[in-house]
C-alpha cells in the first residue's frame, strides 16, 4: 500500500471509531437523561392533581367552619386546617407560575419549576385570577376575630360555591396538558435516541467498510477489525451472507450470551435471539432468557455480501420502564390506578359503551369523618385504613369494574354495562352501607362513612372531564344532604 494511504486510512479509521463511541455513550446518556427528566415533570403533574385536592379540601373546610360557627363549636382545628391548605394551594400555583420551592407528594420540599407552554401558561393565569380574590378572603377569615367571623366567613364561602368547580377545571386542564406535554417530550427523546443509535450503527457499518479497504490494500492488516469490535461496548456479530450463521463476534457478545471464547463462531443467530410473544430474547446455555433489543445492517467484503448484528441487554431499561409505569399510573399506598390510568380506562369504557349502545356510570366516594381518624390516631392508622377501605370498596364491584384513588380520602367508580339508573344505584347504595360498617385498625374499632356522587354516560354526560366533574357535584349535593347518602348528577339543560 502506498505510503502516502495509509496514514490518511488510519487518520480516518481512528475518526470512525471515535465517532462510534461517541454515538454510543450519547444514546447511553440520553436514556438517563430522558428517565431522569420524565421523573421530574412528574413532580409537576402530581402537583397539579394536588390542587384540585387542595381546592375541594379548603370547600370542605369552609363548609366545616361555617357549621361550627353556627353550632358554637371549636374552630381551632378548621382553622388550622384552611391555613395549611390555602398556604400549600398558593405556594404550588405560584411555583407552576415563576417557580420555587413547595412541599412534594410525600411532604418533602421540593422545585417547582415554571410551565413555559403557551396554554398551560394561560390556564395557570385563569387560575391565578381566580385564586387572587379567594386567597384574600381566606387570609381575612383566618385573621379575623370572634366578632369579624360572622361578618367574614359567608364571603368566602359564597365565592368558594360560585367559583370553585372553575377552580377545579381548570387544574384538571392543567394536569391533562402536562401530561400530554411528557408524553410529547418522551416521543421526541426516543426519537433523538433513534437517530444517535441508527448513526452509530452507519458509523460502524463506516468502520467495516474502512477495514474492507484496509483488508484489500494491505494483507498484515487484516486484525483491524478484531482491535475495533472488540473496543466497542456493545455485542457485535458478523453473519453470512444468508444472515443465519455467526462468523465472527466480539468478546462482548460472548460475555453477553454466556459462551467460552471462539464458541458463537459457526452458531445460528437464531439459536442466540428468539422471538417470544413479540418481543426479542437473548439465550444463554443453561435455557434461561433476557429482553434484547437487536439491528441488522448489510455490509460488504471483497464484494460478499454479509450482515452486522449488534444486541444490547434491555434488561435494566424494561425494569425501569415497568418501575416509571407503576408509579406514574398507581396510587402507592392503596395499589390502587390513580387518576391517570382511571382516566385512561374510563376513555376506553366510553368507547366501548358507544360501539355496542351501552350505559357505564361513573361514582365519586368521599369519606365521612376521616379527618376525625386522622387527629385522634394519627397518619399512620388514617393510612392503614385508607387500605383497608380500598379493600372493601373493590369487594363491592365486579372484576370488569374500576376503582381507583383519586387523592387523599377521595375515590371514582367506573361501572361498566349498567342498565339504567337502578343498577348504579345498588352499588352506590352498597359503598354506602359498607363504609358505614366499623373498620378494625390494630384492634381499634374506627367509624367512618361515605358520599356518593353518580354521573350517568350517555344520559348525563359525554366526556371524561363531564363525567368525573358531573359526579363531584353529585357527591357534594350528598354531602350536603347529611353526608351518609348518595345522589345523581343533575343535569342542567340550560
Amino acid at each position: 500500500m502506498p505510503l502516502s494511504h495509509a496514514p490518511r486510512l488510519s487518520r480516518a479509521m481512528v475518526v470512525a471509531v471515535s465517532l462510534f463511541l461517541l454515538f454510543d455513550f450519547a444514546a447511553l446518556g440520553l436514556n438517563v437523561w430522558m428517565s431522569v427528566k420524565i421523573e421530574r415533570e412528574a413532580v409537576g403533574i402530581n402537583l397539579a392533581g394536588r390542587q384540585r385536592m387542595l381546592s375541594q379540601r379548603m370547600a370542605k373546610v369552609l363548609l366545616q367552619l361555617e357549621d361550627a360557627q353556627r353550632m358554637g363549636l371549636p374552630l381551632a382545628e378548621p382553622m388550622q386546617e384552611l391555613a395549611l391548605t390555602t398556604e400549600l394551594f398558593d405556594q404550588t400555583l405560584q411555583g407552576f407560575w415563576a417557580g420555587r420551592e413547595t412541599e412534594g407528594g410525600q411532604g418533602e420540599r421540593v422545585f417547582l419549576a415554571p410551565v413555559t407552554q403557551a396554554h398551560t401558561r394561560q390556564l395557570v393565569a385563569q387560575a391565578r385570577e381566580i385564586w387572587a380574590p379567594y386567597r384574600e378572603l381566606s387570609l381575612q377569615v383566618l385573621s379575623a376575630d370572634a366578632a369579624q367571623l360572622p361578618v367574614r366567613l359567608p364571603a368566602v364561602v359564597g365565592y368558594a360555591k360560585a367559583h370553585n368547580l372553575e377552580l377545579l377545571s381548570l387544574m384538571n386542564a392543567l394536569t391533562t396538558e402536562l401530561e400530554t406535554l411528557t408524553r410529547r417530550e418522551a416521543t421526541r427523546m426516543r426519537w433523538y435516541q433513534g437517530i444517535t443509535f441508527t448513526l452509530a450503527l452507519l458509523n460502524f457499518v463506516g468502520v467495516f467498510a474502512l477495514y474492507q479497504r484496509r483488508i484489500r490494500r494491505a494483507s498484515e492488516q487484516h486484525d483491524l477489525l478484531d482491535e475495533v469490535i472488540h473496543k466497542v461496548a456493545a455485542c457485535v456479530m458478523v453473519l453470512d451472507e444468508d444472515g443465519v450463521t455467526v462468523i465472527k463476534n466480539n468478546h462482548t457478545a460472548e460475555r453477553l450470551f454466556g459462551r467460552d471464547p471462539g464458541a458463537l463462531i459457526g452458531m445460528r443467530f437464531d439459536e442466540l435471539v428468539m422471538q417470544r410473544e413479540g418481543d426479542a430474547v437473548g439465550v444463554r446455555p443453561d435455557g434461561s432468557t433476557f429482553p434484547v433489543a437487536a439491528e441488522r445492517h448489510p455490509a460488504f467484503l471483497h464484494g460478499r455480501r454479509l450482515f452486522v448484528e449488534t444486541v444490547h441487554d434491555v434488561t435494566e431499561q424494561r425494569r425501569t420502564e415497568a418501575h416509571l409505569t407503576g408509579l406514574a399510573y398507581h396510587d402507592a399506598l392503596t395499589q390502587l390506578p390513580n387518576r391517570l390510568l382511571f382516566d385512561d380506562r374510563l376513555r376506553m369504557e366510553m368507547a366501548r359503551a358507544r360501539r355496542h349502545g351501552q350505559q357505564l356510570a361513573v361514582l365519586f366516594v368521599d369519606l365521612d369523618r376521616f379527618k376525625l381518624v386522622n387527629d385522634e390516631h394519627g397518619h399512620e392508622m388514617g393510612d392503614l385504613l385508607l387500605q383497608k377501605v380500598a379493600q372493601r370498596l373493590r369487594g363491592c364491584l365486579r372484576e370488569s369494574d374500576t376503582v381507583s384513588r383519586r387523592g387523599g380520602d377521595e375515590f371514582t367508580v367506573i361501572l361498566g354495562d349498567v342498565h339504567g339508573p337502578d343498577d348504579a344505584a345498588r352499588v352506590a347504595q352498597e359503598i354506602v352501607e359498607q363504609m358505614g360498617t366499623p373498620f378494625q385498625v390494630r384492634n381499634v374499632s374506627l367509624q367512618i362513612g361515605a358520599s356518593v356522587g353518580l354521573c350517568l354516560y350517555p344520559d348525563q354526560a359525554h366526556d371524561v372531564s363531564s363525567l368525573v366533574a358531573g359526579a363531584d357535584e353529585a357527591m357534594y349535593r350528598a354531602k350536603l344532604m347529611g353526608r351518609g347518602a348518595y345522589c345523581f348528577h343533575e343535569r342542567d339543560e340550560a
